[in-house]
């Protein structure tokens, strides 16, 4: 058994899989992929990447059948077709051996390389499978396998592929947009020590025509890294400025937060149309409170922190939501122009049974009260976890004991705009 080109390939494992038609053998397809050799390109040069896939390929022909095939199908690929397999389960035996194979260092010359190998397992047999169908299934399942972050994954049919669902919803969002699909739903934080609305969380929703409710980290996932993801903060952001304007003249003389994302930030015409938005809806920038999470403050981009202070400069709030999740430098914290942290739900929400999140919330709140920052706690779900942050000196509170994210009619209806507060006792 040799390593087959391309093409060489293609032709063998076709006419090995057209042979099979009509007789009940089991065959699978194995694509290996190798996520560091294109990083290796430009360091080692063409000629050392593809020797490397030569002497991998040999090693991996050496550990299958003689009737097996094995094809360098691409810069950062290789493809095996396992022929006659007794059982499903013997394709990903194979899988697995191939990856404690390749899972050590490559060693060449005097360097060790990590390869970083993924692996897409798709069976079929002679009646139905075809080496294209094949090998797009391997393919679909190592896409799978990123996703998941697993080194092997054995393709499983769907009643619709994630890909093309992420086209189709990237194509109706862009109309979603432009029609009443999209709407905000407010959730309201309540001030621990005046029992008073603070402000409330401009939440986006997605009622689709045709497939419900889309979830909104979903939805934000479809967006992101495309041009849909300005348009979309544009539309949450006037919309919610719009719907402020509407509950302040109501009597709810509370504020609003906006979530942004890392994408907004990059965006050099973000400040001016900020200031666009508010001058239309006359809300005072200082009830305006722009949300990022704490990966997005984090960002090291160069035009980042000149935003954010021009942000904070124009007179808006900014908090970073999520505080406690992801990976905050306190060096870079020093020089974030701050207003107030969100410690996330996953704290909050157990800290009345678990000792050690009652701690950490305790040590969130007390580090940013040193920095002159307030403190958000969501997730707030019983009057036990309101107790304890009012005794740890937390300053507002947001959650379903609180309240669900409301549409706004809802939510001039629940609360007592006389009062401004909600009933929030035992």
């Amino acid at each position: 058994m040799t390593v087959l080109a391309y093409q060489e390939f293609l032709q063998i494992a076709s006419q090995k899989l057209f042979d099979s038609h009509g007789i009940q053998q089991r065959h699978a397809v194995l694509m290996v992929n190798f996520e560091r050799l294109a990083e290796l390109d430009g360091v080692l040069g063409f000629a050392t990447v593809d020797e490397i896939l030569q002497k991998i390929s040999c090693q991996l022909r050496d550990s299958l059948k003689q009737d097996d095939l094995v094809g360098v199908i691409g810069r950062y690929q290789i493809c095996c077709l396992l022929v006659d397999l007794p059982t499903n389960a013997h394709a990903e035996l194979a899988a697995h051996r191939i990856l404690r194979i390749l899972t050590p260092p490559f060693a060449l010359q005097r360097r060790n390389i990590i390869l970083a190998v993924r692996i897409g397992v798709a069976v079929g047999n002679g009646y139905d499978c075809t080496l294209s169908q094949l090998m797009s299934n391997a393919s679909l399942a190592i896409r799978q396998a990123r996703l998941d972050h697993e080194p092997i994954k054995i393709f499983a049919p769907q009643t619709e592929d994630p890909l093309l669902l992420q086209i189709d919803l990237w194509s109706d969002l862009g109309n979603a947009i432009e029609t009443r699909e999209l709407y905000l739903g407010y959730q309201p934080q309540v001030h621990l020590a005046s029992g008073k609305i603070e402000s409330t969380e401009a939440l986006l929703r997605w009622n689709h025509p045709d497939r419900g409710f889309i979830p909104t980290d979903k939805l934000i996932q479809v967006a992101e890294g495309t041009e849909l993801m300005s348009r979309l903060t544009l539309w949450v952001f006037n919309t919610a400025l719009r719907e402020c304007a509407e509950y302040r003249k109501a009597g709810l003389n509370a504020g609003v937060s906006v979530n942004f994302s890392a994408d907004d930030l990059r965006d050099p015409e973000l400040l001016e149309l900020v200031m666009q938005g508010l001058s239309i809806w006359d809300v005072p920038a200082g009830c305006v409170t722009i949300e990022l999470t704490e990966t997005a403050f984090m960002e090291n981009h160069t035009g980042t922190l000149k935003t954010l202070h021009a942000l904070k400069d124009a007179g808006l709030r900014l908090a970073m939501d999520d505080f406690g999740t992801g990976y905050s430098s306190m060096a870079r914290m020093l020089d974030l122009p701050l207003d107030e942290v969100k410690i996330d739900m996953v704290f909050v929400k157990h800290m009345t049974t678990r000792r050690t999140h009652d701690r950490i919330v305790d040590s969130m709140i007390n580090l940013a009260h040193r920095l002159n920052l307030s403190v958000v706690a969501e997730g707030v779900e019983d009057h036990a976890t309101y107790e304890r942050l009012r005794v740890l000196g937390c300053d507002i509170i947001q959650g379903y004991l609180i309240g669900k994210a409301m549409p706004l009619p809802e939510l001039l209806r629940t609360v007592s705009t006389s009062a401004n507060c909600l009933n929030i006792n035992p």
